[in-house]
């Protein structure tokens, strides 16, 4: 199961027009060594834990849904994207309020490279009424199932959750009558879609004063969702902006076998969001242990929380997947180019990867992240060749 990290390595050195042999390259041996040391001890741990303990949950459908999902790509700025007034008041905000709709084409391309499933992020709150019964808008739902079945019809499971719920995050007492009536129509809405091939995620990156309530928030929709999707995969996103280590705060049912934790990783931040919430100037080298060994002892670091806070029946846990990593494209002229973004792509996912934790790149196009460039007057579009060169390795 395990990859050499030197592969890769040795992979761009050779790209880069450099010698590449296993004793020249001390930092890929010891992030190899921190990764199969992580691995190693993961096992350890499952191999010692109980298998007989009948009052565990057990976690093979979640298991066996995140498989499917395995490694997929984010859809973002488009279902989830704001919208003016003018726009909502027409009945025409639909996934082009940031003039960024989803392109049918974009599954069949994403296929083709290799991905598993797509997730799609959705901003349901702001075309739902305001006063009960908190009807959600129907061209939002059709326009939705839509790009589900799409993704459906190339045989990649999709996801769609909850995501810029901005109202929820900042007056989730005056809100969360809407959001669970939201949940209730979204789960009747998309019953019809088998197990298999769609995952709702209940809300994206609470923060502030919603996380005050998560556990609330988050187990109440679950129970509402229960109610017509038994057999449902359900995401749950842990709070301060889908931080892993907060998983523990969410108090998940502990008899529910077909939860799926996922949490978002963007660290070190300066880094990832480079040109947004920090300024330009960082760029990532994948030589520096320090740095590559982190991404090791957090991801290790999750695994063995979800162990501990949510264990399941032989060995198992909750599983867990990655909904949202990257790096940011906006500052390329000062070293944080496409070559660079890629590297630091690769010192996640090759670590994800070795940890069985599924993943999800933000994001696909459109979105200061991006893995494709598209070119809206053309309709045409590329891969970033060296990004998904890289990302093909482990797809």
């Amino acid at each position: 199961m395990k990859k050499k990290l030197f592969v890769y390595v040795c992979l761009f050195s050779l790209l880069f027009g450099a010698a590449c042999s296993e004793d020249s390259d001390p930092a890929s041996a010891k992030n190899e060594e921190e990764v199969s040391s992580a691995s190693e001890d993961i096992d350890e741990e499952e191999s010692s834990s109980s298998t007989s303990d009948e009052n565990l949950a057990d976690y093979a459908p979640a298991i066996r849904m995140n498989k499917l999902l395995g490694h997929g790509i984010n859809f973002g700025n488009s279902w989830d994207a704001s919208c003016s007034n003018t726009l909502i008041a027409s009945g025409d905000c639909l996934d082009n309020g940031w003039n960024h709709p989803i392109q049918d084409e974009w599954f069949q391309i994403v296929k083709d490279a290799g991905f598993q499933s797509i997730r799609i992020p959705v901003r349901w709150n702001q075309t739902a009424l305001n006063e009960p019964p908190y009807t959600i808008q129907k061209a939002r739902v059709e326009g939705v199932r839509e790009d589900v079945k799409i993704a459906n019809s190339l045989g990649m499971p999709a996801i769609i959750n909850m995501h810029h719920y901005n109202e929820l995050y900042d007056d989730p007492n005056g809100q969360k009558e809407k959001f669970y009536a939201m949940w209730e129509q979204i789960a009747e809405a998309f019953k019809d879609f088998s197990n298999d091939s769609l995952v709702f995620e209940v809300l994206n990156e609470s923060r502030g004063e919603s996380d005050k309530q998560l556990a609330e928030l988050t187990n109440k929709a679950i129970e509402i969702i229960r109610k017509s999707n038994p057999k449902r995969t359900i995401m749950v996103n842990p709070g301060n902006y889908g931080k892993f280590e907060l998983m523990g705060d969410l108090n998940l049912p502990k008899d529910d076998g077909n939860i799926i934790i996922s949490g978002h990783y963007y660290e070190p931040f300066y880094y990832s969001h480079q040109g947004h919430n920090s300024a330009c100037g960082s760029v990532w080298d994948e030589n520096n242990t320090k740095k590559t060994t982190a991404i090791v002892t957090d991801l290790k670091k999750y695994v063995a929380m979800a162990r501990a806070a949510y264990p399941g029946k032989n060995g198992t846990y909750m599983p867990l997947n990655m909904g949202e990593f990257g790096a940011s494209s906006k500052c390329a002229a000062e070293g944080a180019d496409e070559a660079n973004r890629a590297t630091y792509l690769e010192s996640v996912i090759s670590v994800a990867n070795e940890l069985d934790i599924t993943w999800h790149v933000w994001g696909f196009t459109g979105v200061d992240f991006d893995t494709y460039n598209y070119n809206w007057a053309t309709k045409k579009g590329e891969w970033y060749p060296t990004i998904i060169k890289t990302l093909k390795k482990y797809l």
